[in-house]
């Protein structure tokens, strides 16, 4: 019954923008050893770059800071 309709329809055509959004859940945790880089896990393996930097040199507002531990790497994570 639907076949006649079908078999009359035209064909068009037409264009459209769309975008996008993927978001990605990512754990940073520290590393074994205070100079050992974190781990990056990301659910969609987003692609990250660390860079290790040197700790900012205390100041005497940090007088009552925890200080880092010997060897204590500062590390930058980029997404």
């Amino acid at each position: 019954m639907t076949l006649p309709l079908l078999a009359s329809a035209g064909t068009k055509s037409a264009s459209m923008q769309v975008s996008f959004t993927v978001t990605d859940a990512c754990t940073v945790q520290a590393g074994a050893t205070a100079a050992k880089a974190p781990t990056v896990a990301c659910q969609l393996n987003a692609p990250h770059l660390m860079t290790a930097t040197q700790p900012a040199p205390a100041t005497s507002a940090d007088a009552a800071a925890v200080r880092p531990a010997a060897g204590a790497q500062d590390w930058t994570v980029y997404f």
